[in-house]
């Protein structure tokens, strides 16, 4: 018996999954106008994907954004665009150093 299965269109896989289950997906392909929501941690090939965007952030140096608030109060994405792109002339001028 086999352990894979086609499902037709706009049909959930799974609506929730206990902690001590792990979903495989292999060798799929997502069309864009698909949506995969994950409420716990998504590993991929081993990695946990939000540890590295975190890693990834903070090599990075950027500022962690708060969006609910960012929309509730438009003046704090500007500054803080404001504020990275004087960063990003300080660094510059202190590479030309």
């Amino acid at each position: 018996m086999s352990n894979y299965y086609t499902l037709p269109t706009n049909t959930p896989i799974f609506n929730s999954i206990s902690s001590d289950q792990t979903v495989f997906i292999e060798d799929s392909t997502f069309p864009v106008e698909h949506t995969l929501t994950v409420e716990g941690r998504a590993i991929v090939q081993g990695r946990d994907i939000l540890n590295e965007l975190d890693e990834m952030r903070d090599a990075l140096l950027l500022l962690k954004r708060d969006v609910e608030m960012e929309a509730k109060y438009p003046k704090l994405r500007e500054l803080k665009d404001a504020y990275e792109a004087q960063l990003e002339k300080y660094k510059t001028w202190e590479a030309l150093k």
